[in-house]
């Protein structure tokens, strides 16, 4: 009976879920374990390259600085030469993100 309601929950799990639980039950039952897996249109893409040599925030070359940070924002990679840099790219990151669709930088 346990081993049935084990695999019930993990059954109905899978069906609601974008993230799977597969219960792994040994034979007598003492010892189980619950291992995480999500299905392959729930895995993250790999985010786009930054194509620009400058930041977008201060028109400097990304290597400026000596303290060249990056982050990744919906899906697309931006490289700033600066930690302040990074800090007001997230004050408004839509900004940058249509200057780097231009091509450009500050």
């Amino acid at each position: 009976m346990r081993k049935s309601v084990i695999y019930l929950t993990a059954a109905l799990l899978a069906s609601c879920c974008p993230v799977q639980k597969t219960v792994e039950v040994d034979p007598v039952g003492k010892n189980s374990s619950v291992v995480e897996s999500q299905p392959e249109s729930a895995k993250p893409a790999k985010p786009r390259p930054y194509t620009l040599t400058t930041c977008l925030v201060s028109d400097e070359d990304l290597d400026s600085m000596d303290e060249r940070v990056s982050t990744v924002y919906e899906g697309q990679v931006f490289e700033f030469c600066c930690k302040p840099c990074l800090t007001k790219f997230r004050k408004n990151p839509t900004k940058y993100q249509a200057k780097l669709a231009a091509g450009k930088s500050s």
